[in-house]
């Protein structure tokens, strides 16, 4: 709606886990190289937790990116309040395969054999879980944890990934066997005044944005850190508002004095 007016060719700052927009800030990069790691080394199982709104899904999605597809077969649950055999059965749907009955033993047999079929192939399984702090029961965590007991002698056959808010963390400690078995665990940082300025101007030019500056000053991001705290998914929001504003008011730049009224009126006046 705003892109011709800021000389742009779609919006910069969509809340889908587009890993094209996704700036790579020290903790970004950081997370995403141990998640990697945890996969790639054949670690079993790795956990990413962090605030709400700081980038988790977008990491996973370009985990997925690097992960060559001719060796990895990927299993990317979205919405895991599942029960155990709902678990396996939505795992199994995602490989393809078709369960032969409801009874758990016999679901973790078809998934076992298809596990050791990947394997003889050259090929393993990573099982990815975004929002994992949703998961109700600790049996759905014991049932992953069991999953990590298919393996050969040299490697595990299938990784499992945990994503999720930081109360995953707290769930996860009280199924102790699964928190034993992960070996990475990672925490994503929210990012610094300098870093929420740079993924600003990164996502302008990713959207097609040439200008010598970026559109928004030092005092604009200034205040804009000052209320999202280093937040990505906040941020964006309120600098996709912003560049609305900016385009209604016939702006040239987006300054301290508008991004102020912009974060007003996002909160109602309350900051």
């Amino acid at each position: 709606m705003y892109e011709k007016y800021w000389g742009l060719n779609e919006p910069p700052f969509t809340l889908t886990p587009d890993p094209r927009f996704l700036y790579m800030s020290k903790a970004h990069e950081d997370a995403l190289m141990m998640m990697l790691y945890a996969v790639t080394r054949n670690k079993g199982a790795a956990m990413l937790s962090g605030d709400i709104g700081l980038g988790k899904t977008t990491i996973s999605r370009k985990l997925i990116e690097l992960l060559d597809p001719v060796t990895n077969r990927i299993v990317l649950i979205v919405n895991p309040i599942l029960t155990p055999t709902q678990m396996l059965q939505e795992i199994l749907h995602q490989l393809e395969i078709t369960a032969t009955s409801r009874n758990r033993q016999v679901l973790v047999q078809d998934l076992h054999k298809h596990l050791l079929n990947l394997y003889d192939k050259g090929r393993r399984c990573i099982l990815m879980i975004d929002e994992a702090h949703l998961i109700r029961s600790s049996q759905t965590f014991e049932e992953l944890r069991l999953l990590l007991n298919c393996q050969m002698n040299d490697q595990f056959l299938i990784s499992l990934v945990l994503l999720g808010q930081t109360e995953l963390r707290a769930k996860v400690s009280k199924v102790p066997a699964l928190e034993q078995r992960l070996a990475v665990r990672h925490t994503l940082k929210p990012l610094d005044a300098q870093e929420t300025g740079e993924m600003i101007e990164h996502r302008l030019r990713v959207a097609g944005f040439t200008g010598e500056k970026s559109p928004f000053t030092p005092d604009a991001i200034y205040q804009l850190h000052k209320f999202t705290k280093g937040t990505p998914r906040l941020s964006s929001q309120i600098a996709d508002n912003a560049l609305m504003v900016g385009m209604a008011k016939e702006a040239k730049i987006i300054d301290a004095y508008l991004m102020h009224d912009v974060i007003t009126e996002y909160t109602g006046g309350a900051q």
